[in-house]
C-alpha cells in the first residue's frame, strides 16, 4: 500500500475539537482494555501539526 499524505486546513476551533475527539476515543479504547497505539500517534500528529501563517 502507497503512504499518501493529506493536508486539511483547520481553524483553532477545529484543531481543538479534533484533539478532544481524538482524547475522548483514547480514554474509550483505555477503559475497554484496547490497544492506543495508532490513536496516540496521530494524537501526537494533530498536537505537533505546524500552523501555516498567512501572507498579509
Amino acid at each position: 500500500m502507497e503512504n499518501r499524505k493529506f493536508e486539511i486546513e483547520v481553524d483553532d476551533f477545529e484543531h481543538r475539537f479534533i484533539i478532544q475527539a481524538l482524547s475522548e476515543k483514547r480514554n474509550e479504547l483505555i477503559a475497554e482494555g484496547k490497544s492506543t497505539a495508532d490513536i496516540n500517534e496521530l494524537l501526537l500528529k494533530v498536537i505537533d501539526a505546524k500552523q501555516k501563517k498567512k501572507k498579509r
